[in-house]
């Protein structure tokens, strides 16, 4: 039988979430985790998302199409604001399978280059989790804080669309050890592409679009 992870998407429609330099956390969420959702998927994994576009998505309509689905493992996608700076990820206090999964991503996220705040957790006043998504869901779960937006330094690690998708592949890979799938690479190409007749800025203006694409570009 396939595992099944449930991927929430923090924010959403009117809710932008954190804003600055130009990024919206909302947008930022949702990129990385279909990027997360894509590698999942590739691995044979069931994946159920809150949000597939830019949607308004309460906390209570995730937790309830999350407990539905019936997960193994849940991950709830954010970016941070307030300064600080790396990525940080919050389970539930006792521990258990929800700490496992919070370090495994977090081992992959570090390794991509991103500074590391650690692992965590909240209480509310009552001795329980503060965050709903943890508290909850039924399945094991964390909650991903993946970089600071108001940061400038800190955003470069996702503020391309390649940098988007190599975020989102670091979370799934974190969550696919704590499945014990093993990660397989997939298969790259390499695509040549001529143009003539081209400007300079017409070719400016390609050359920065293909690389916020991850492709490598050379002008002759």
């Amino acid at each position: 039988m396939a595992k099944k992870v449930f991927i929430g998407v923090g924010h959403g429609g009117a809710d932008n979430g954190a804003v600055a330099n130009g990024l919206k956390e909302d947008n930022l969420n949702l990129a990385i985790a279909l990027a997360c959702r894509d590698e999942l998927i590739r691995h044979g994994v069931k994946v159920g998302m809150s949000r597939t576009k830019d949607e308004a998505d309460t906390l209570a309509d995730e937790i309830k199409e999350c407990n539905a689905f019936g997960p193994d493992y849940a991950i709830e996608i954010h970016n941070n604001a307030g300064g600080g700076d790396g990525v940080e990820i919050y389970h539930h206090y006792g521990g258990g399978k929800g700490k496992t999964l919070a370090q495994n991503i977090l081992n992959e996220i570090v390794a991509i280059g991103q500074n590391s705040r650690g692992l965590k957790i909240k209480k509310n006043n009552q001795g329980k989790d503060w965050y709903g998504w943890i508290r909850q869901t039924s399945a094991p779960a964390c909650l991903i804080e993946c970089a600071f937006v108001d940061n400038k330094k800190d955003i470069t690690i996702i503020d391309t669309a390649a940098e988007q998708k190599k975020m989102g592949i670091a979370i799934a890979k974190g969550v696919l050890k704590t499945l014990g799938i093993k990660w397989v690479a997939e298969n790259t190409y390499t695509l040549t592409a001529t143009a003539s007749k081209l400007t300079k800025a017409k070719a400016d203006v390609l050359a920065k679009e293909l690389k916020a694409k991850g492709f490598t570009v050379t002008m002759k």
